[in-house]
């Protein structure tokens, strides 16, 4: 043996010497079991076997026996070390093993009382404690033993024995998969840092999960003998959950925790977890930071785990104690041993060297243990280490007589280690590094599967190809598709490969696991994901690949939107490329159907239908021809030719299964019973009731003609202001559009009958319903009646002469669906209790995120923090959104797009702390009313009739607004008004002008129609020098009208009038266009219908714009023009057509509009059509409000307010408090707790933007403490809503300054060209008309002498002079007069709430900006000090 060999093996005995005493010694002969300590302390028994604490203490036997196998002569050491490693981890199977009953229970349930216990019995692997009598909770205790048996079993050891072993191993992934949604109790077994026993979700676990999950997917547990029955399977969908939320987080480790120590496992060895380089940098950098000492790290912030301030007889802590923690920590010299490994294992020399030495002089001689014992309550199983053994405390104390010392200068004062010596976890680890620093071991043996590398292969890896097959259902699909140009294939030419549908893949999955000697069912009935369906699937030689579970025909009615089929397409095309880390190409297999894209004939009778259907035809087109999605490189072609490129994966566990070995095939296919629901081609029979449904005569569909019944009079709950809670009101039907397919063009006119009045829940008009029923074949009718019957008597309730009630509701709900009456289709499904399949998966994609969710209103607004189980989030759900039938689907349809932005887009959430699903609706109902200038009722009904991709892309507007508020929404919608309007004694006086827009040149409108038997849609295009200008509005039923600037183009007014049902519609429409300037450009297209409800004001009001075919249009016809205010009837462009004979031609109109300048004296007497313009043209309103409504807050917030509170005694809104103490206490600045706190507090802030001017003021105060530490708060609470006011009444007073400075009377020039103006224009216009304004007499005389001499002119025009001066010193004495009047009419307490409304719409920044104003009320009522508004402007804005 060589001498280097030779001193090698001497270092190896040392530290053998050390492993066998120290770790070995204390291993149970018979369980195989090693005790986390030997100590009985008041802290706890620590003789019992931790399942964390096993596998890092068997971590430096099985280091120590890899570095034996370099030896040629280990004297049999590395076999000794190595069945010592085998039989420490079977003895931690064989106790989880005997508690298999808990994993089958906890796949389904998660419950904490059925988690898997953490501790054993060190003798014997019994439980030692009860299942509620501790936090067993930990799901990285049950991780880090599958991430060390998968490290294990690929360095060569052989630990699992039998299939039953593997199949609970394969439990146990199930056990942990779901971690992501799963709050546990962590790696302290407390949950929230007050040991409450409340449960969180915690990084360090769910990191955990993440390097258990890689590192055992594929891995065989027989090794290199094993057959397919012996392979772990992942699914990868939950891979990417669980690493997704772990990204998304760190370095925050919980809600109660800002940061944890214990992520150091998680950044680096073991787990090497993170795959982003900057973020596992940032992440240590924190724990270096906040927590590190000269004698470890604290665990987290105000830890009082075994400070001599904590009181041993009780296990929580009161939320006032955690103050009395801070900067007196207990410090862990276990987390020295981490950063030690992190250098090794990334080759940072500096670091592993500096935590060397600083781990020196805190290891404890083995000699001297007995000092730290303590006799009475220490029992030994063994004699002390031998001699010369350095040992690794558990942690460092601040004595009592230190504290104060301590907490004054932190880390200034000496700790003594408490009576655990060593940890043993802590002392496995100290040795594993020691090896690896000896040149000993090397990272590499210990690391096998190469986790370590995984950060820098993420970074280096190359673009993912996503591979696309394009299916038809059918032959003559597949042909009416070709002569589109886009090619696709059938079933029968993809074989051999079959296809099937993802619950094929589902069900096969189920298998695997499945033991019955167990009670083991496999893997729980979820759907499968994106990823996992991208695989072609190998079973026994037969490949089979899988729709996609996203296509799927769900119950709910998303995918029956083609548009929303589109965007979710190209979200999991991103998805999958942002996720994919296996071998080979992701293979999405889709399949077209008829019902997609079937009847694509141009000029067919559903054009509105066909718009979206060409949608879907030309997204494929685009992929197939561009080769990118959204993006992603996208390759479409055969799959037989993407066969040898795609990722293929074995299926063969099924085979060796008795219990489906014979039926593989079948279960792959998907074989259903003849009952099972198919797909199918025509839309028709899609809705259709079923004919031999039990008591069914007729179907409710029917050709009789509609009901006739008045306008619809209830206001949706939704409409109100947060906190509106009416009682049940009476639902009153009206006729709405005809939802029968059959003889609609010979239904007569609808009839003007009577109303019908069926209050909900009272049964007496129950036959009036069900004869209604008979002869209504109106859907909005069929929907509104049997909601009535329902109320009444539930879903099963058996109509006469039909069928049950929740048969014909499904047919409601399906005829809706295909005709795109989504309003029917929402309120159908909020009835029938309709979910989302994939709503909890979504609800977990946002908290996984850290972005709780709510659901209903306040005071019962129900907070969700952790993911629910399906049936448990359909109840929260519809228990708390019981106001409107539609609001239940509306919520669950805001989650799923919510949970599917922020996976592509999650910087859109930034500063947003929960999703309050509730102010998302107010906020999309603020952005349509905004955009259609409608009250918050017709908003609502506007909101309820969007399709799922047109309520998804509101919602992303939302979510942008807080960025551009330099743009609206609806974009262009500029209203024209540029001024406001002060009424003052019957005059108007215009303000200043704002700063103009860009002129616009040419107008190109063009406008087409079709009435309901015609295609049933309206279109309206704009173009602005050749820049397309969006409709600022979904079209909808009745009159869709737009109105431009014929000098500038802006839009002035636009709406949507139903004058299909509401006559009000009818008169608000002439209003509408009466109001309007002659000249101003109108452009009207109709949907559906309009004659039923039109009225002669209307009928008017259209001959205004030039219509000469209005008093021609009949019942559903189709119309529409381009007209001007003012022109005479023919001389403008309009089309008009009959309903059975199609829609109309499109008709357009090129408007010149530099033909039509006007001068500037006319911009300035011009009267707007418009009211009152804000300063910032409602941009500023508009993002306040959103940022409102969504808590949207700048960075750093939340510390700042802490620090904030910190200084003072409370900050206070209205009655609500929020004190300093506890909360400072209790709290931290960055934890997630406090930024609930806050955020409760402002919501007592009714208005959206007033909350977020709250923000704002908040923001300013930090600032002015920050940097004006001269400065201090006076008074004991901060009083927003009186600092908010304050600076209202001062921005309104200055406001109405500059306005009165604005339309001052200018100065009289009495030269004699303006004299002789005066007289040519005195004697047919009234004084305070002229165009020339009368000055103040003071200004009169003061400029008299500058000016020509009145005697210079003739008599006529000297008297005609006199006289206009002599009203102009009659004006001049009554000005005193008017001004007091003046001040009253615009006094604050008068003009309270224009005054908020122009203030919320204020900029920022600037000298008079918001902040400004704030900073001024602030330092005067908080600071008690005055500023200029110029040093109140530098404090206030950056």
């Amino acid at each position: 043996m060589s001498s280097k060999l030779r001193k090698a093996q001497e270092k190896l005995d040392v530290y053998y010497q050390e492993v066998t005493t120290i770790i070995l010694s204390r291993q149970n002969a018979a369980s195989g079991l090693i005790p986390a300590s030997v100590a009985i302390t008041a802290h706890g028994d620590y003789r019992d076997a931790w399942v964390r604490d096993n596998v890092y203490s068997i971590m430096a036997v099985w280091g120590l026996a890899l570095a034996y196998r370099r030896l040629d002569d280990d004297q049999g050491r590395a076999y000794e070390l190595e069945h010592a490693t085998i039989k420490c981890m079977r003895g931690l199977l064989f106790a989880m093993m005997r508690q298999a009953k808990k994993v089958e229970q906890f796949k389904c349930t998660q419950a904490l009382n059925q988690a898997l216990h953490a501790k054993y019995n060190t003798a014997t692997g019994d439980t030692v404690v009860g299942d509620n009598q501790w936090g067993h909770l930990q799901i990285d205790a049950t991780s880090i033993y599958l991430l060390c048996l998968a490290q294990m079993t690929v360095s060569g050891l052989h630990i699992i024995y039998t299939v039953d072993e593997v199949q609970f191993i394969q439990n146990l992934v199930f056990y942990i998969e779901r971690g992501y949604r799963t709050p546990d109790y962590g790696i302290w077994e407390r949950g929230n840092k007050m040991n409450h026993g409340q449960p969180e979700l915690n990084m360090s676990s769910i990191g955990m999960v993440v390097a258990a999950l890689q590192a055992i997917n594929g891995v065989n547990l027989f090794g290199s003998r094993g057959g397919q029955s012996s392979v772990i399977h992942v699914l990868p969908d939950e891979i990417a959950r669980n690493y997704t939320t772990l990204h998304s987080a760190l370095p925050r480790e919980s809600p109660s925790k800002e940061i944890d120590a214990a992520l150091m496992a998680v950044i680096s060895f073991p787990a090497f977890a993170v795959g982003d380089v900057t973020l596992i940098n940032r992440t240590r950098m924190n724990i270096v930071k906040k927590l590190g000492g000269r004698f470890g790290c604290k665990r987290f912030l105000r830890d009082g785990h075994q400070t001599v301030l904590e009181d041993h007889n009780r296990l929580h802590y009161e939320p006032h104690e955690l103050k009395i923690f801070e900067n007196v920590e207990s410090e862990w010299p276990l987390f020295f041993t981490y950063l030690i490994l992190d250098g090794l294992f990334y080759g940072d020399k500096e670091q592993v060297e500096k935590y060397r030495d600083l781990m020196e002089p805190l290891l404890v001689d083995s000699n001297t243990v007995g000092l730290y014992s303590n006799a009475e309550n220490t029992e030994m199983y063994e004699a002390d280490p031998k001699p010369s053994m350095k040992l690794v405390p558990e942690l460092f104390i601040v004595p009592k007589e230190s504290i104060d010392e301590e907490r004054k200068n932190p880390g200034s004062q000496e700790r003594v280690p408490n009576q655990n010596v060593p940890l043993v976890w802590a002392q496995s680890l100290f040795i594993l590094g020691n090896l690896i620093y000896d040149d000993l071991l090397s990272v590499a043996d210990i690391d096998p599967l190469g986790r370590r590398l995984g950060p820098a292969a993420h970074a280096q890896q190359l673009d993912t190809v996503v591979q696309v097959v394009l299916l038809a259902d059918s032959v003559a699909l597949q042909q009416r598709l070709a002569t589109y140009g886009l090619e696709t294939h059938t079933i029968e030419n993809c074989a051999p490969i079959t296809i099937s549908k993802p619950s094929s893949l589902r069900d096969a999955y189920s298998f695997l696991g499945r033991n019955e000697k167990q009670g083991l069912s496999g893997r729980p009935d979820r759907p499968m994901g994106t990823l996992s369906t991208s695989k072609i699937y190998r079973c026994q030689g037969q490949l089979y690949a899988f729709l996609p579970h996203f296509m799927d025909r769900e119950e709910f009615y998303l995918v029956s939107d083609n548009d929303y089929l589109v965007s979710l397409f190209e979200e999991e095309i991103s998805t999958v490329r942002n996720h994919w880390m296996s071998s080979g190409r992701p293979t999405i297999v889709v399949m077209l159907t008829n019902q997609m894209l079937g009847n694509l004939e141009t000029h067919s009778s559903r054009a509105g239908q066909n718009t979206s259907k060409h949608n879907l035809l030309n997204f494929f087109i685009s992929i197939g021809s561009t080769g990118v999605c959204n993006g992603t490189r996208v390759r479409v072609g055969r799959l037989s030719e993407m066969v040898n490129t795609a990722c293929v994966e074995s299926l063969d566990f099924l085979i060796n299964r008795g219990d489906v070995a014979e039926s593989w095939d079948a279960l792959l296919r998907g074989s259903e019973p003849p009952n099972s629901h198919k797909l199918k081609s025509d839309p028709i029979a899609d809705y259709q009731t079923k004919t031999h449904l039990p008591m069914r005569s007729r179907s409710i569909r029917t050709t009789l003609p509609p009901v006739s019944v008045h306008d619809l009079p209830t206001k949706s709950p939704l409409a109100k202001s947060v906190g509106y809670s009416p009682e049940m009101e009476e639902l009153t039907l009206m006729d709405k559009e005809s939802a029968s397919p059959i003889k609609r063009a010979q239904s007569p006119a609808p009839l003007e009958d009577a109303p019908v009045s069926l209050p909900l829940g009272n049964p007496s008009q129950t036959k009036v319903a069900i004869e209604l029923l008979y002869t209504c074949n109106d859907i909005h009718d069929q929907a509104d009646l049997l909601h009535y019957l329902y109320s009444c008597h539930g879903l099963q309730y058996e109509i006469p002469g039909l069928a049950p009630l929740n048969v014909l509701l499904e047919e409601v709900y399906r005829k809706g669906m295909h005709f795109k009456n989504w309003s029917v289709v929402r309120q159908a499904a909020g009835i029938l209790r309709k979910t989302v399949n994939s709503l909890t998966s979504n609800l977990a994609d946002l908290l996984i995120r850290q972005k709780p969710v709510t659901i209903g209103i306040r005071p019962k607004e129900y907070f969700i923090d952790s993911p629910k189980n399906p049936t448990a989030l359909a109840q929260i759900i519809f228990e708390n959104c019981i106001i409107d039938t539609r609001e239940a689907p509306l919520i669950q349809e805001i989650i799923t797009y919510l949970g599917q932005i922020i996976r592509g887009q999650p910087a859109l959430f930034s500063g947003i702390m929960r999703i309050r699903t509730h102010f998302f609706v107010i906020a999309m109902r603020e952005e349509i009313s905004r955009a259609i200038r409608c009250d918050e009722e017709r908003a609502i009904e506007h909101l309820m009739q969007l399709s799922p991709f047109e309520l998804k892309t509101l919602l992303q507007q939302v979510l942008i607004a807080h960025d551009q508020v330099d743009g609206l929404y609806f974009d262009p919608a500029k209203l024209a008004s540029k001024r406001v309007i002060l009424k003052e004694i019957g005059k108007e006086k215009p303000a200043k002008e704002s700063k103009p827009q860009k002129a616009t040149h040419k107008l190109v409108i063009s406008a087409q129609s079709g009435g309901f038997d015609a295609g049933d849609f309206a279109n309206i295009e704009i173009q602005a020098d050749d820049l397309p200008i969006s409709f600022p509005f979904p079209f909808g039923r009745g009159l869709n009208m737009i109105a431009l600037d014929p000098y500038d183009g802006n839009i002035i007014d636009a709406g949507c009038f139903d004058l299909h049902s509401s006559e009000a519609e009818s008169e608000i429409f002439a209003q509408r266009i009466e109001s309007l300037d002659d000249g101003v450009i109108v452009a009207i297209a109709a949907k559906d219908d309009f004659f039923k409800k039109i009225r002669e004001s209307a009928i008017k009001g259209c001959e205004s714009i030039g219509s000469q075919h209005i008093r021609n249009v009949q019942f559903r016809d189709s119309w529409c023009i381009i007209g001007e205010k003012g022109a005479s009837i023919g001389s403008v462009p309009e089309f008009h057509r009959f309903a059975h004979l199609g829609p109309t031609e499109k008709i357009t109109s090129v408007i010149d509009l530099t033909t039509r300048s006007l001068h500037p004296d006319e911009k300035r007497m011009r009267r707007p059509s418009g009211g009152p313009m804000l300063p910032s043209d409602g941009r500023w309103l508009r993002r306040r409000r959103n940022d409102g409504a969504l808590n949207r807050v700048p960075p750093e917030f939340y510390p700042k307010v802490w620090r904030l509170l910190s200084k003072t005694t409370g900050i206070k809104v209205g009655s609500a408090v929020l004190k300093s103490h506890p909360t400072i206490s209790e709290s931290t600045p960055e934890e997630l707790n406090f930024a609930l706190q806050v955020e409760n507090l402002l919501d007592n802030f009714i208005d959206p933007a007033e909350h977020q001017i709250a923000v704002e003021c908040l923001v300013v105060i930090s600032r002015i403490e920050e940097r004006n530490p001269e400065l201090t708060l006076i008074g004991s609470v901060i009083d927003l809503r009186s600092l908010i006011k304050e600076a209202i009444i001062a921005f309104w007073n200055s406001w109405i300054s500059e306005q009165y400075n604005q339309i001052a009377l200018t100065p009289l020039i009495c030269k004699t060209d303006d004299i002789q103006k005066v007289i040519d224009n005195s004697s047919n216009t009234p004084l305070i008309e002229l165009s020339l304004d009368i000055p103040k007499a003071e200004r009169v005389i003061k400029d008299r002498d500058t000016s020509p001499r009145i005697s210079d002119v003739s008599a006529q025009a000297q008297a005609k002079a006199k006289t206009v001066l002599k009203n102009a010193k009659r004006c001049a004495e009554d000005e005193q007069q008017e001004k007091k009047e003046d001040d009253s009419e615009f006094s604050y307490d008068k003009n309270d709430k224009l005054a908020r409304r122009i203030f919320f719409d204020v900029r920022q920044d600037g000298v008079n900006g918001t902040m400004s104003y704030l900073a001024t009320a602030c330092v005067r009522h908080a600071f008690g000090v005055v500023w200029t508004p110029e040093r109140a402007n530098a404090a206030a804005n950056k």
